[in-house]
C-alpha cells in the first residue's frame, strides 16, 4: 500500500507542476524572432530573469575549443553605455588591441610566439591593455544590478547552452530588460586578452590538476570522434592561448542571435503591461537567421575502449555507455536508472559497493556533457585503499547484467518515482528555478511543456521499460572505461 504522505505529496504535485503549470505560463514571441516564457508569481515584490542561448562546447570548431565558455565571461564586461568612461577613445583602442593581439595568437598557432616579433607585440598588447583599462570600469555591470537591489547575478556555459540570469525588486524590470538587450545586441569584448589568462588558469584548476577533471576529459575524447563533447567546455589549453578577438565577435554574430535565445520571467509583473517593454527592449535587437546545427557523424561502438592516465592521486576509475539524448523515451528511463543505482543507502551500486561489500569510497551516476547528441551514461567510482580497479568494474557490471533478468520491484521503483518527482517539484519552488527549468527545455527542444510533461513521464515507467533499457544499452563489450592512478600503484 503507498503510504499516505507519498499519496498526498504525488497529488499536490500533478495539481502544482503540470495542469497548474501549464495554465500560467504565456509565451511571447517577438517580431525579431525573440521567444519569451512569462510566469506570474504574485508571492513577493521581485523577480528573476533569464536569457539562454542556444550555444555551447557542441557549436565549436576544432582549434577554437573553449569560446563559448570564453565568451560568456566577456559578456560580463558591459556595453558602449555600460563600462566606458569615454566611448569614442575607447572604441578606437579595442581596435588597435584587436589587431595586436590577433597578429599574436597567429603567432601561438604557429608556434613562434617567442620569437622577437613576438616578444615585441606583448609589450604592445601590454602597453595598450594598461591605456585601454584607464577607460573602463570593469564592474559597472555588477555594481549597477548590486545597487539596484540585485542578487544572484551569474552565467553559465555547458556543452550546449549559454545562460545570464538575475534576480531583482519588481520596479526595476525595465532596467533588466534594458541592460540585458544591450549586452545581447552589442556587447563589448573588454579585457579580452586578460579573461584569456583567467580562463587558462580554470583550466588548470579544473582539468590539468584536477585528477577528476582529467578522467572525465580522457572518457569524452576516448568516447567520441567527431562529436564536439569530445572536448571540455573549458577548452583546450592551446586553443585558448590562440584564440582571437576577432573570432569572438565573429562568434557573438552567428549565436548570440535574437532567433537563437529564449528569455524568461518569473515573479511580480503583470504580462499584458511586460509585453511593450519587452518588445522595445529585446525585440529592438537586429534580427539574424538562427544557426545550423553543428554536423558530425561519429559511428556505433563496435568493441570496447580503455585507457589508463597515470596521476598523482588516489585510484579512480569511471565506465560509460553511450546513450540516446531526448527527445527519446529512454532519456526518462535513465533518469530512473541513475537514482536506482545510485542515490542514497538504498542505490543498487551505493549499497554494494560502499556499505556492504567496501570496495568503493563512493559512487556516482549520471548522464554526461548534454543532450543535444548522442552522450553518456556514465559510473564513476572511487575505489577503497587497496582495492584494484578491476573488482571494482566486475562488481558495477554484475549490478548493471542483474537489471536486465532482475528488474527493479514495483516498491523499489516508486521510491525512485517519488524521488525524482519530489526533487523535481522542490527545484521549480521559487522563481529561479522555475525560470531555470522553463527556458531550459524551450531553449533544447523549442518546448518548454517538457517540465509540464515529466512528472508524468516519470510516474509511468514501469520495471518492464528499465529492464528493457538496461538490456539495450548497458554492453560491456561497447562500453568506455577509463581507470587513473599513481605510476607504478594497482589499477
Amino acid at each position: 500500500m503507498r503510504p499516505l504522505l507519498t499519496t498526498i505529496l504525488l497529488a499536490a504535485l500533478s495539481v502544482s507542476a503540470a495542469p497548474g503549470l501549464e495554465s500560467r505560463v504565456s509565451e511571447l514571441k517577438l517580431s525579431n524572432g525573440m521567444v519569451f516564457l512569462l510566469v506570474e508569481r504574485h508571492e513577493a515584490p521581485v523577480f528573476t530573469g533569464f536569457v539562454r542561448l542556444r550555444v555551447g562546447g557542441i557549436d565549436e570548431e576544432q582549434g577554437f575549443t573553449g569560446l563559448a565558455h570564453l565568451f560568456e565571461h566577456m559578456a560580463f564586461k558591459g556595453t558602449p553605455r555600460l563600462g566606458t568612461k569615454n566611448w569614442p577613445e575607447e572604441q578606437a583602442l579595442l581596435l588597435e588591441i584587436e589587431r595586436v593581439g590577433d597578429s599574436l595568437a597567429r603567432l601561438e598557432r604557429a608556434g613562434t610566439a617567442a620569437s622577437d616579433q613576438g616578444v615585441a607585440l606583448k609589450t604592445e598588447l601590454k602597453a595598450l591593455s594598461a591605456r585601454h583599462k584607464a577607460l573602463t570600469d570593469e564592474n559597472a555591470l555588477a555594481q549597477l544590478y548590486q545597487v539596484n537591489g540585485g542578487v544572484g547575478l551569474n552565467a553559465t556555459t555547458d556543452k550546449d547552452l549559454t545562460s545570464y540570469f538575475v534576480s531583482l525588486p519588481k520596479n526595476r524590470l525595465e532596467l533588466w530588460a534594458t541592460v540585458e538587450a544591450q549586452r545581447l545586441a552589442a556587447p563589448v569584448l573588454r579585457d579580452f586578452y586578460t579573461e584569456r589568462d583567467v580562463v587558462q588558469e580554470e583550466r588548470l584548476r579544473s582539468i590539468e590538476t584536477n585528477p577528476g577533471g582529467v578522467l572525465f576529459e580522457e572518457l569524452n575524447q576516448l568516447a567520441f570522434g567527431s562529436n564536439p563533447y569530445r572536448w571540455s567546455t573549458v577548452g583546450y589549453q592551446k586553443d585558448l592561448a590562440a584564440m582571437t578577438l576577432g573570432k569572438a565577435l565573429d562568434f557573438h554574430r552567428r549565436f548570440y542571435a535574437p532567433a537563437n535565445a529564449v528569455g524568461c520571467l518569473v515573479g511580480d509583473f503583470d504580462t499584458a503591461q511586460l509585453e511593450p517593454l519587452l518588445e522595445r527592449t529585446f525585440g529592438a535587437v537586429p534580427a539574424r537567421p538562427r544557426p545550423a546545427e553543428p554536423v558530425f557523424t561519429d559511428p556505433p561502438l563496435r568493441a570496447q575502449r580503455r585507457a589508463h592516465v597515470t596521476f598523482d592521486a588516489s585510484p579512480r576509475l569511471a565506465i560509460a555507455v553511450r546513450r540516446p539524448p531526448p527527445p527519446s523515451k529512454d532519456d526518462f528511463v535513465f533518469d530512473v536508472l541513475e537514482v536506482l543505482l545510485s542515490e542514497g543507502r538504498t542505490g543498487r551500486l551505493q549499497q554494494r559497493l560502499v556499505f556492504k561489500e567496501r570496495l568503493a569510497q563512493g559512487v556516482g551516476v549520471f548522464s554526461a556533457p548534454g543532450v543535444r547528441a548522442e552522450n553518456l551514461f556514465i559510473v564513476s567510482v572511487v575505489p577503497m585503499s587497496g582495492v584494484k580497479s578491476e573488482d571494482v568494474e566486475r562488481a558495477v557490471w554484475e549490478e548493471l547484467e542483474k537489471l536486465k533478468t532482475t528488474p527493479p520491484t514495483a516498491e523499489e521503483l516508486e521510491k525512485v518515482r517519488n524521488r525524482l518527482t519530489a526533487d523535481f517539484a522542490r527545484s521549480i519552488d521559487s522563481n529561479a528555478g522555475l525560470a531555470s527549468a522553463l527556458s531550459r527545455y524551450q531553449t533544447l527542444f523549442d518546448d518548454w511543456r517538457y517540465a509540464v510533461r515529466l512528472p508524468d513521464e516519470i510516474a509511468a515507467i514501469t520495471p518492464a521499460d528499465v529492464q528493457r533499457v538496461a538490456s539495450q544499452y548497458f554492453d560491456q563489450k561497447k562500453s568506455v572505461v577509463v581507470t587513473l592512478g599513481r605510476e607504478g600503484g594497482a589499477r
